[in-house]
């Protein structure tokens, strides 16, 4: 976390003091895609409003909510005998992650940027298994997955305004808007 948080802090320092821009930050939610479920997204980053090609850098963290797919009285252990059968694997937890995100302006002046973003969350699995003898279910093992994220958006930040607001999909979270403010 303390990494992510000093990439925020270096995102938005070089790209609104080294660019001569403007700083934002974000907070946003929304749900689908392959982690399905809900979820929550924090932005900062910079922009330039003054340029012949004006340009947006931003780095994020994306973590879901509601994901756990393990049925309630699952026992966090192994099956304690061999006679048992594999029900798959299963989401245990949220899922979380960081991404990059980087844009232009098409249209000079207009505020409105296209932008892609990429990065990786990460998520518990775990192997679900039933007792044949018992009936419980049972933990069998326990697993972190990563997932590439990637996709893109549009986003508007009006150059006399102190707000921005932006709408984005990716493959892990889905369909997001953010609201923010700018400086």
């Amino acid at each position: 976390m303390k990494k992510v948080l000093t990439a925020c802090f270096f995102v938005l320092f070089l790209s609104s003091s080294a660019c001569a821009g403007k700083a934002y930050f974000s907070i946003g939610g929304g749900g689908g895609a392959e982690a399905k479920a809900g979820n929550i997204r924090i932005e900062a980053g910079g922009y330039t409003t003054d340029k012949a090609h004006n340009l947006l850098f931003g780095v994020g963290i994306p973590f879901t909510f509601n994901r756990d797919e393990v049925p309630a009285g699952t026992l966090e252990y192994p099956v304690p005998h061999p006679d048992y059968t594999s029900l798959g694997t299963r989401r245990k937890g949220e899922e979380a992650g960081a991404y990059l995100k980087a844009g232009f302006e098409p249209v000079s002046n207009t505020g409105i940027f296209v932008f892609a973003l990429g990065g990786v969350t990460s998520g518990k699995e775990i192997s679900l298994a039933q007792s044949n003898v018992t009936g419980w279910l049972y933990e069998q093992s326990e697993s972190t997955r990563n997932y590439g994220l990637f996709g893109g958006g549009i986003g508007f930040f009006p150059k006399h305004e102190s707000y921005c607001l932006h709408f984005e999909y990716d493959n892990r979270m889905g369909f997001t808007g953010n609201i923010g403010f700018t400086w």
